[in-house]
C-alpha cells in the first residue's frame, strides 16, 4: 500500500460518526490502518464501521480500549467491573486453584466481551492489562491490574487473550515493560521505571512472557522509560533497543504498536510526528492515535520513510475479522446479570462491622460529577431516617450539621482515569482527617485509598450494581 497512512490509526469519536462520516471515509480511502473507536451509541457506530470497511482495500483494525468491556465506550454495551475486582470475584487470596465454577464465571464474561465487540465491528481490543500494580500510589493503574503479583496478572491475562482470541478479537496486551510501579500518569509525564533488568524478569516482564507464550497477537508499548531496557532515556514507545529486546529476547513475533502519541508523556520530550518517525524506524508496525493523523503522514513522506507495509503488516490485515451479524437483545441481559454476580462477588469486607441506626453517611465525592446517590437511594429503601451527606470535591465537612454521637460511615467516590493524575490531595486529605472518627471506611475506586484502614469495604469501582450490592451488605449489619 504505496502511502503513509498505512502505518496510523487515528481516533473516531462515536458520537460524530455521522456527521463527520465523510472525514472518516477520507481517511480510509487514504490509507489508514484503521480506527480507535471512542463513545457513540452501539447501533450508529456498528452501522459506520461497517461502511468504512467496506470502502476499505484492506480490512481495517477497529480498535478500542474495552478492558471492562464494550459498555466502556458505547452506549448498549454491557459494562463490566474493572480487572482487579474481577481478579477479587474469582480469585480468593487463600486459594491458588481457580474453582470450575469460577472459572466457568470468568470466561462467560470474557466471552460475553468479545462477542459484544464483534457485534459492534470491533475487531481489536487493547486490553489485557498486564501490568502488575506493585505500587499503592500509582495513579493509572491500579484497579484495571488484576492484581500485585506475577501469578495473578498472567492467570487472568492469559485467560483473557485466550477467550478474546479464541472469538477472532485481536488481544493487545499493554503497557510493556510493565507501568505498574510508577507514581506517575503516562498521560500527563514520562513516568521512569528506576529497576534493574534482573528485577524485571522477576516481576514487570512475567506476564508479558507468559502472554507471548499463550499466543498473544499485539503488545503496546507504553511511553515509559526504561534505563535497564534503554539508557538513553528514549520511551520504549518510541526506542529501537525496546523493538529489539521484545523481539529478540521475548521473542514476540506479532503486532507492536505504540500507545497514544498525543499523551503528554511523549510529545513533551519530541514533537509526535517525530515521534511517529522515531518509532518506525525502531520497529514499530502501529502508531495509535496521533492528533493529527495528516501531519504525521506528511512528515513521513518528507522523511522518505518506505511506504509499503511491512510483511507482518500485512499478514495480519488480510486476516481481520470483518463478519457482520446480528445479537439477540437476550444476550445482552445475559452479559449484565454476569456483570452484576462479577460485582457482588467482588466485593471484600475487612475487619467485624458493628453499625447502629445512629449512623451518618459521609459521601466523599473527588468527581466533577455527582457520585453516590444511587447508594443512598438503596441504603434509604430500608433505613429511611439513614442521615447523610454528599461532600463535593473541595468542600470541608460541615460538622455542625452531624449529631455528636452518630457513628460515621464514610464512602469514598474516586474513579481510575486518564489524564485525571489520580486522587486528589483534597480527598486523600479528607480520608487522613476523618481515619480517627469513622467506624467504617467504603471504597468505590482504589482499594489502596484505605491502606491501613480498618474497618473497611471494598468494592471497587462505582457501578449502580456495586453500590446496591454494598448498601444490600450494610443493612444486614444495622442493628
Amino acid at each position: 500500500m504505496g502511502n503513509h497512512y498505512c502505518f496510523i490509526i487515528p481516533r473516531l469519536n462515536g458520537q460524530e460518526i455521522e456527521e463527520n462520516f465523510n472525514y472518516y471515509l477520507n481517511l480510509v480511502k487514504k490509507g489508514v490502518a484503521g480506527f480507535i473507536v471512542f463513545g457513540g451509541e452501539l447501533e450508529t457506530v456498528r452501522d459506520g464501521i461497517r461502511r468504512l470497511q467496506k470502502e476499505a482495500k484492506l480490512p481495517l483494525i477497529i480498535a478500542s480500549d474495552l478492558e471492562q468491556g464494550l459498555g466502556q465506550q458505547l452506549i448498549g454495551g454491557t459494562l463490566f467491573p474493572p480487572a482487579m475486582a474481577i481478579a477479587s470475584a474469582i480469585k480468593s487470596s487463600q486459594q491458588s486453584v481457580v474453582s470450575s465454577q469460577k472459572l466457568k464465571l470468568l470466561r462467560s464474561a470474557l466471552k460475553a466481551i468479545a462477542i459484544e465487540a464483534k457485534y459492534a465491528g470491533i475487531n481489536t481490543i487493547f486490553a489485557p492489562v498486564l501490568d502488575i500494580n506493585t505500587n499503592p500510589k500509582n495513579p493509572i493503574i491500579s484497579t484495571r491490574a488484576f492484581g500485585e503479583d506475577t501469578e495473578t496478572v498472567s492467570f487472568f491475562g492469559c485467560e483473557m487473550i485466550k477467550i478474546l482470541q479464541a472469538n477472532r478479537i485481536t488481544a493487545c496486551g499493554k503497557h510493556f515493560p510493565g507501568h505498574g510501579d510508577t507514581e506517575i500518569d503516562s498521560h500527563i509525564s514520562t513516568p521512569t521505571i528506576k529497576k534493574d533488568l534482573q528485577s524485571l524478569e522477576k516481576t514487570e516482564l512475567v506476564p508479558f512472557r507468559n502472554a507471548i507464550k499463550k499466543g498473544v497477537k499485539m503488545i503496546m508499548l507504553g511511553h515509559l522509560n526504561v534505563p535497564a531496557i534503554d539508557p538513553s532515556g528514549i520511551p520504549v514507545s518510541i526506542s529501537k533497543r525496546a523493538v529489539r529486546f521484545l523481539r529478540n529476547e521475548m521473542k514476540f513475533k506479532g503486532i507492536i504498536i505504540t500507545d497514544a502519541l498525543n499523551m503528554h508523556s511523549l510529545n513533551s520530550s519530541t514533537i509526535e510526528e517525530k515521534a511517529s518517525l522515531m518509532a518506525l524506524r525502531a520497529g514499530v508496525d502501529l502508531l495509535l492515535h496521533p492528533s493529527d493523523p495528516d501531519k504525521v503522514a506528511v512528515y513521513l513522506k518528507k522523511s522518505n520513510y518506505p511506504l509499503e507495509l511491512r510483511t507482518n503488516n500485512l499478514e495480519f490485515r488480510t486476516k481481520i475479522n470483518t463478519s457482520h451479524f446480528s445479537l439477540p437483545i437476550s444476550y445482552f441481559k445475559k452479559h449484565r446479570k454476569i456483570s452484576e454476580e462479577l460485582t457482588r462477588k467482588a466485593i471484600k469486607v475487612y475487619s467485624d462491622i458493628k453499625l447502629t441506626k445512629r449512623s451518618f453517611l459521609i459521601i466523599l465525592n473527588d468527581e466533577a460529577v455527582e457520585k453516590g446517590r444511587r447508594f443512598v437511594e438503596s441504603l434509604r429503601e430500608k433505613f429511611i431516617g439513614l442521615n447523610y451527606l454528599i461532600i463535593p470535591h473541595g468542600s470541608e465537612i460541615p460538622w455542625d450539621a452531624i449529631p455528636g454521637d452518630m457513628r460515621i460511615i464514610v464512602a469514598v467516590f474516586s474513579e481510575i482515569r486518564a489524564w485525571k493524575g489520580g486522587a486528589s490531595p483534597w480527598l486523600l486529605r479528607q480520608i487522613k482527617y476523618l481515619s480517627d472518627r469513622a467506624v467504617l471506611f467504603i471504597s468505590f475506586g482504589s482499594p489502596y485509598l484505605l491502606e491501613g484502614l480498618t474497618p473497611k469495604i471494598l468494592a471497587y469501582w462505582d457501578s449502580e450494581s456495586a453500590q446496591e450490592s454494598v448498601a444490600s451488605l450494610l443493612l444486614r449489619l444495622f442493628n
